[in-house]
């Protein structure tokens, strides 16, 4: 037996149409599934390109209380630029990204807490 791959990560959420919106209109996410529909979804799939997925799923589908996800961190190629879009509707945000040698990197907690970490490699 190998792992081979990441399929997917996910996080939790109360309000999971609200979540969808949030990541949809402030990182762009392409939503590619949504049952059963945008407005009422219980499960999200979006498509990261390269078989890479981030889903949201509901607190008692997932097992875990909205505001638990720590894990995610998604590359981009403009880090001020997404840290700007998402200060609105993030329940808090970096001020600034951090430097290193080969890279940036910022956070923020979503509309319900879950923690999400942006990457920009230099």
């Amino acid at each position: 037996m190998k792992v081979t791959s990441i399929a997917y990560t996910a996080y939790p959420g109360k309000d999971v149409p609200k979540l969808l919106a949030f990541y949809r209109d402030a990182l762009g996410l392409k939503v590619d599934r949504a049952h059963p529909s945008e407005e009422a979804a219980e499960l999200v799939e979006f498509d990261l390109g390269n078989d890479h997925w981030f889903s949201l799923m509901p607190e008692k589908m997932f097992g875990r209380p909205p505001g638990s996800g720590a894990g995610v961190v998604f590359e981009v190629d403009d880090i001020e630029a997404a840290l700007a879009a998402v200060r609105d509707g993030a329940r808090s945000a970096d001020d600034n990204a951090t430097d290193y040698p080969t890279c940036r990197t910022a956070s923020f907690e979503d509309p319900e807490g879950n923690k999400v970490g942006l990457h920009q490699k230099k």
